[in-house]
């Protein structure tokens, strides 16, 4: 039943996120992301929604919890023992829109105007870049709201997921 109702969320999000045309960026931007390296300049600095996303990323391949906090985070997955190398392709940054918001989505915390949607394929190949050929990609959606001088991680969907479905942080879930 969760399931299910996942699912079908997740298809009011999309035909929502289908009219956001002239709110959208496509970037085609491509990187990657090791314990100690990356081909992102902004990691740790979450001025923009890109740039937010990139810092999750990195959040999830170094296991750095300094990372996730400045995101809003209080707590994230628990790394493995080794950091993978996580390689992306950013799709399209967007902005929710007030005429984006439909009945079905109006109740959701995620799915807001102003709130910024980024829409990535992500893949984890092990601990060396060159183990990333022949692994294969996920979908990954990540949704942001801005505060006075940032953006925050509400919540992130990806595939790979128990079920696929959204996991929520802590900090967003009603108490």
């Amino acid at each position: 039943m969760l399931r299910s109702r996942g699912i079908v969320i997740a298809l009011l999000a999309a035909t929502a996120m289908s009219r956001m045309a002239n709110a959208e960026t496509v970037t085609g931007i491509t990187g990657w992301i090791t314990r100690d390296m990356a081909t992102s300049g902004c990691i740790g600095d979450n001025a923009s929604p890109l740039c937010a996303t990139e810092t999750l990323l990195a959040c999830f391949a170094r296991g750095d919890l300094d990372l996730c906090r400045k995101l809003g985070l209080d707590e994230t997955r628990v790394p493995a023992d080794e950091a993978p190398v996580v390689e992306y392709v950013v799709e399209r940054v967007s902005i929710i829109r007030k005429e984006n918001i439909t009945d079905d989505l109006r109740d959701l915390d995620w799915f807001k105007p102003g709130f910024a949607l980024v829409e990535l394929q992500r893949r984890t190949c092990g601990t060396e870049l060159d183990a990333c050929e022949n692994a294969d990609w996920h979908d990954m959606q990540v949704y942001l709201r801005p505060t006075d001088t940032a953006w925050e991680v509400v919540i992130w969907r990806d595939a790979t997921e128990r079920d696929g479905a959204p996991e929520i942080p802590d900090a967003f879930l009603n108490r």
